[in-house]
């Protein structure tokens, strides 16, 4: 079983709450962002926890930690209540809850898993709860990115952000889960610092084959030619355009660390292949980095897959052109 509070308690977002809690002056709203959608609901219970817990930081031990574990503490309220997002009826059924006093506890707590599903509706409705919590009542709302949460939500939250672990944390927190030692650091070392990225890249029988294409099309594409025949196999990849947009993103990351640090670079056997690549200056790297952020960005809307691969190997191709011209 993976310890989520051992992953979360030295983070800045835990050790704001923690902090809050102890000084008196816990935020009646907090935003906490992860890209760990995966374990998003296990990180935000170990907050609920921390906020509602009366024997320590939380002590994980007494009733009410276990049982908002369960999700079944009577003080905590856990959306939506069914299906992806949270609904009006999710919405005006919280604002009554909030109205009504503990019924075990001191506090009262809710907490709103994935909130960047919120329509503006939704959020709306919520603002004056937000605004004007009862006392002794807080509101958790987990998100993978706050890009969809209206900025009348973002101003009345206090927004925590949980940065990306460390390879040695994640490895840590899953040996237990992952028999095969190293096939758990060759997936960590893919999964940007996260732990729900890194177990399913373990569970991932595609991840070379995905990483060894891109770096073949990293070598060889040349030509707004190329990029119709790499996009056209890249459909075929079995772990679609996700899986591409992250082997993109690592690729590029160890090329730029590979030429200051080669020792730090994470994919060594794909940086062998990749490191003397034509035509990728500094400036042509960092743009396809942020050309890769940025499909990222519009993959998450449900851009249509075929053309956003093709969107994004132009713009890699055009900025590596356009540096090459700016270094001549």
């Amino acid at each position: 079983m993976i310890d989520f509070y051992g992953l979360l308690k030295d983070t800045n977002a835990y050790k704001i709450v923690k902090g809050d809690k102890e000084n008196g002056r816990l935020s009646h709203a907090y935003l906490f962002v992860t890209p760990d959608g995966d374990n998003l609901l296990n990180y935000l219970k170990v907050l609920a926890k921390t906020i509602i817990c009366e024997d320590g930081s939380p002590c994980l031990n007494c009733r009410k930690c276990k049982l908002i574990d369960k999700e079944e503490y009577v003080d905590a309220m856990f959306f939506p209540k069914s299906g992806d997002t949270v609904t009006a009826e999710d919405v005006s059924l919280l604002i009554d809850e909030a109205y009504l006093k503990p019924i075990e506890g001191k506090k009262k707590i809710f907490i709103i898993n994935h909130g960047e599903n919120l329509s503006a509706l939704v959020q709306n409705k919520l603002l004056k709860t937000i605004e004007e919590p009862p006392e002794n009542v807080y509101l958790l709302i987990g998100a993978v990115n706050d890009y969809a949460i209206l900025p009348t939500v973002k101003s009345r939250a206090k927004k925590i952000s949980a940065e990306n672990f460390t390879d040695e944390v994640i490895i840590n927190a899953l040996k237990n889960e992952c028999e095969d030692t190293e096939k758990l650091k060759y997936a960590v070392s893919c999964a940007s610092g996260s732990v729900g990225e890194a177990l399913k890249l373990y569970d991932d029988e595609n991840l070379k084959e995905t990483l060894d294409f891109s770096a073949d099309m990293i070598v060889n594409m040349q030509s707004s030619k190329d990029v119709l025949t790499y996009s056209v196999k890249a459909a075929a990849l079995k772990d679609g355009v996700n899986g591409l947009l992250s082997a993109l993103e690592i690729i590029f990351r160890d090329m730029m660390v590979g030429r200051v640090s080669p020792e730090k670079v994470k994919i060594k056997d794909v940086f062998e292949k990749i490191k003397n690549a034509k035509g990728y200056s500094d400036g042509a790297i960092i743009n396809a980095l942020d050309k890769i952020n940025e499909a990222q960005k519009r993959n998450k809307f449900n851009a249509n897959p075929t053309m956003l691969t093709e969107w994004l190997l132009l713009q890699i191709l055009e900025g590596k052109y356009i540096w090459q011209k700016l270094s001549e």
